[in-house]
C-alpha cells in the first residue's frame, strides 16, 4: 500500500480531497442544480471511546444537511431570495432585514475585517464579476482571459469597502447601489462552527472524537481513534504543484504533512483552485482588497489551523487564510506569528520559489512522513519512494518578494499547455 493510500484511510484526511458522504442539493436563481459538499466521517465519530452506531450516524448527517442548507439558501449569491441576494440587488442606503445568523456573519466579518487589516472582506463581490470568477462563468474559470482595464478595476474597487456597509440589528445599508456581498471565504468554515455547536449540544458533557468537513474546510475533534489509540490526527497538505514531478521525477501529493493535531478548525487558500494562466501568469480567484486584482505575492498556498477553544474557530481560519495569502511574505508571517501568539492559530504558507514556512505546527515532508510512520506506526516505506518537493524556508531570512524558481515557471508552463491547448 502506498503511503498516501495509508494515510487516507488509517489516520488523516486530505484538504480538499477527502471523499464526501453528503451532500445538499439547492436551486439556483436560473433553475440550475449544485451542491454543497460535506462530511461527518463515521471512521473517526466516538462517542466515550465507541463508535457511534449506523442509525446514530446517518441521523447526524441528515442534521447537518439541514444546517448547511439552511446557512447556504442565506448566503448564496445564486439563490434569488437569499439575504446576500436581498441586499446584492438593494439601492445605496436602503435598510435590507435578514436573518439572524446572517447579521451575526456580518459582525463576525467586521471583525475579521479590523483584524486583518482590511484582507479579508466580504465585500469584494463586484471585483470577482469583473474577473469572472462568479458563478455565473462556472466551466469557463480557466479559460484564459486579458486583464479588465485599470478604470474598471478601480471602479469596482470604489463600491467594494466593506467599512462602508452599515449593520444595525438584523438590518444591513451598503454604500452603492453596485456595492455587492460574497461570504465564499468564509461560509464554509461557518458552516463547519455550526455542524460542530449541534453536535456539542446533542453529546454534551461527553468525550466527542470527530471529522467534520464542509469542502475544503474541517474540524478536527478530541484525536484520531483509527489506528488504535487516541493519538492526535495527521493531516496531509494538498500540493499545490502536484502537477509537474519533482526532481528525482516523483509525483508527490501530498507533500507536506502536518503532525499530531487535535482540537482544530483547518483550512487551506491556494491559488491550484479556481485560476486561469494568461501570458505566462497565473490568476487566482482570490482577490487582493488593495489592488483589486487577484493576489501576486509569490504565496502559493496557505494552510490555518485554529484552536476549537477559539469561537467560530472555522469562519476564522477560513478568513486568515484568504488574509495571509494576499499579503507579501514577510507581512503574512509576521501576521500569522502575531496570531499565533494571541489566539495560538498555526500556519502552514508555500511559495512559488519551492519553499514553506511554519508557524506553531509539526511540519514535515512525505519523505519525513514515511519515516515518522515508519518509528511510530510501526509501517515499512521506503523512503526514497518521496520527494523533497518544498524546502524549509527560514522566517529570519524570509524575502518580501518571492522569485519564482525554474520548477514554478516550469508549472506554469504545463498548466498553459493544458488549459490553452
Amino acid at each position: 500500500m502506498t503511503l498516501k493510500k495509508w494515510i487516507a484511510s488509517v489516520i488523516a484526511f486530505l484538504l480538499v480531497l477527502f471523499p464526501i458522504v453528503g451532500c445538499t442539493q439547492q436551486k439556483g436563481g436560473d433553475g440550475n442544480s449544485y451542491f454543497v459538499q460535506f462530511q461527518i466521517d463515521h471512521q473517526t465519530f466516538y462517542i466515550d471511546g465507541q463508535k457511534i452506531s449506523f442509525q446514530a450516524y446517518e441521523e447526524l448527517l441528515d442534521e447537518a444537511g439541514s444546517i448547511v442548507q439552511n446557512i447556504e439558501s442565506a448566503l448564496s449569491v445564486e439563490i434569488e431570495s437569499s439575504d446576500v441576494s436581498k441586499v446584492n440587488n438593494a439601492k445605496a442606503g436602503q435598510s435590507v432585514g435578514v436573518r439572524k445568523e446572517t447579521a451575526e456573519l456580518l459582525q463576525l466579518c467586521k471583525n475579521y475585517f479590523e483584524i486583518t487589516g482590511g484582507k479579508f472582506t466580504p465585500a469584494l463581490y463586484p471585483l470577482t464579476k469583473l474577473w469572472k470568477f462568479s458563478p455565473e462563468n462556472a466551466g469557463f474559470y480557466q479559460q484564459s482571459r486579458p486583464e479588465p482595464s485599470e478604470s474598471e478595476i478601480l471602479n469596482a474597487l470604489l463600491v467594494s469597502d466593506f467599512s462602508e456597509y452599515e449593520i444595525e440589528g438584523n438590518f444591513v445599508k451598503k454604500p452603492y447601489s453596485d456595492s455587492m456581498l460574497d461570504f465564499g471565504g468564509v461560509a464554509k468554515g461557518y458552516m463547519v462552527d455550526c455542524i460542530l455547536d449541534r453536535l456539542n449540544e446533542l453529546y454534551s458533557g461527553r468525550e466527542m472524537d470527530a471529522v467534520i468537513s464542509v469542502m475544503s474546510n474541517m474540524a478536527l475533534v478530541g484525536q484520531s481513534r483509527a489506528s488504535g489509540e487516541p493519538r492526535g490526527y495527521n493531516i496531509g497538505i494538498t500540493n499545490p504543484r502536484a502537477l509537474i514531478p519533482a526532481d528525482n521525477g516523483i509525483y508527490n501529493d501530498p507533500a507536506l504533512y502536518m503532525v499530531g493535531l487535535s482540537d482544530m478548525s483547518v483550512t487551506t487558500s491556494a491559488d491550484n483552485y479556481r485560476f486561469y494562466v494568461n501570458g505566462g501568469k497565473i490568476y487566482s480567484h482570490i482577490i487582493d482588497s488593495q489592488t483589486g486584482k487577484p493576489a501576486d505575492t509569490g504565496i502559493i498556498s496557505v494552510t490555518v489551523c485554529v484552536p476549537l477553544s477559539v469561537k467560530n474557530s472555522g469562519a476564522f481560519a477560513d478568513a486568515l487564510s484568504t488574509s495571509g495569502f494576499c499579503m507579501n511574505l514577510r507581512d503574512s508571517l509576521s501576521f500569522f506569528e502575531r496570531m499565533h501568539k494571541q489566539y495560538g492559530v498555526g500556519a502552514v504558507i508555500i511559495t512559488s520559489d519551492f519553499k514553506y514556512y511554519s508557524i506553531g505546527l509539526n511540519v514535515m515532508s512525505a519523505k519525513e512522513f514515511a519515516r515518522y510512520s515508519n518509528a511510530n506506526y510501526g509501517t515499512d516505506f521506503d523512503e526514497t519512494k518521496y520527494a523533497e518537493v518544498f524546502e524549509r524556508g527560514s522566517i529570519e531570512d524570509a524575502p518580501e518578494t518571492v522569485e519564482a524558481c525554474e520548477k514554478e515557471l516550469q508549472y506554469i508552463d504545463r498548466c498553459e499547455e493544458i488549459l490553452n491547448g
